[in-house]
């Protein structure tokens, strides 16, 4: 993603120096705003979540080697919402989950991940009430 608008002026045809709404191209003034541009940006951060997932679940197994992939991938997690300030409901509080193996683990995790990012589309996707 561009870390500036990449509109440019029709007169002098220099690139404009806003930044881009989070996981978009354009800043506000240039159709940032715009419904069809949010959804487009909301949908590009969430396709970034898995990618994201993979690189932190592997980190944690060669830690020492993917600093700067665990810095992007929390980045990509928390403007796509998932950052820490969100937060997450568990339903199944009678499992344990220190008995599961580290596959069984990252499933599950996926599996959150998932469902969350596709209750967030589900919420774009639902137009706005009129008021």
């Amino acid at each position: 993603m561009p870390d500036q608008c990449t509109a440019r002026a029709k007169q002098t045809g220099e690139q404009c120096k806003r930044a881009p709404i989070a996981g978009g191209t354009v800043c506000v003034v240039h159709g940032g705003s715009a419904p069809a541009a949010k959804l487009a940006a909301q949908r590009r951060l969430i396709s970034m979540i898995d990618p994201a997932m993979t690189a932190l679940l592997r980190a944690v197994e060669e830690c020492e080697e993917w600093p700067t992939k665990v810095r992007a991938a929390i980045a990509v997690l928390d403007r796509a919402g998932f950052g820490p300030t969100a937060s997450l409901r568990v339903d199944d509080q009678a499992s344990d989950l220190a008995s599961l193996s580290s596959a069984d683990l990252k499933d599950r995790a996926m599996d959150i991940v998932k469902r969350a990012a596709a209750a967030e589309a589900k919420e774009l996707d639902e137009p706005e009430p009129v008021h």
